[in-house]
């Protein structure tokens, strides 16, 4: 039997089509659910009853990771956190968003974010390859996700076997 959350990511990955340019809050709403979704699937180093999501740099969810705030994760809720700086990220986050306006220091978060024990996530061409664990494409009009396995490992994060078998490319 699937696990509703479980064919929430499907449908997510397989189903909802991205919508054009004119249409990014929507986009980045499905994506919002996308991350909560993996989040459902994911073990986490150092959970304690809540679990940060942070978005470092320009914010292009918009109000869409609000109605995220205080959902269950497990034993855990869901916090919504907007740190200044990378270092400050990296002290108080568990999962960490990273935004485009980071891209140029992407690499060296990725490498901090694996050894502090923080799940990364951005939708920045190349960024799995660049050690970000989770890279969010558009692929055909759908969500779909690239994941760097090394990356993840390297930090302690654990993602479902099922949820695997749902990426575009593992590395």
């Amino acid at each position: 039997m699937m696990r509703p959350g479980l064919a929430r990511l499907l449908l997510l990955c397989c189903l909802l089509p991205a919508v054009a340019h004119a249409q990014a809050a929507d986009e980045y709403a499905a994506k919002a659910a996308f991350i909560y979704n993996i989040a459902q699937f994911s073990t986490l180093p150092n959970m304690n009853g809540v679990v940060r999501l942070c978005v470092l740099g320009r914010d292009p969810f918009g109000s869409a990771l609000a109605t995220l705030e205080g959902k269950p994760l497990g034993n855990a809720r869901l916090s919504i956190v907007y740190p200044h700086s990378g270092p400050e990220a990296l002290m108080q986050c568990h999962i960490l968003y990273i935004s485009a306006s980071e891209s140029d220091d992407m690499t060296a978060l990725a490498d901090s974010a694996r050894a502090a024990g923080v799940l990364t996530i951005a939708d920045t061409r190349g960024a799995a390859r660049k050690g970000v664990m989770l890279e969010l494409v558009l692929d055909d009009r759908r969500i779909a996700f690239e994941f760097n396995g090394a990356a993840a490992r390297g930090a302690g994060v654990v993602l479902s076997s099922k949820v695997l078998r749902l990426a575009r490319a593992i590395y």
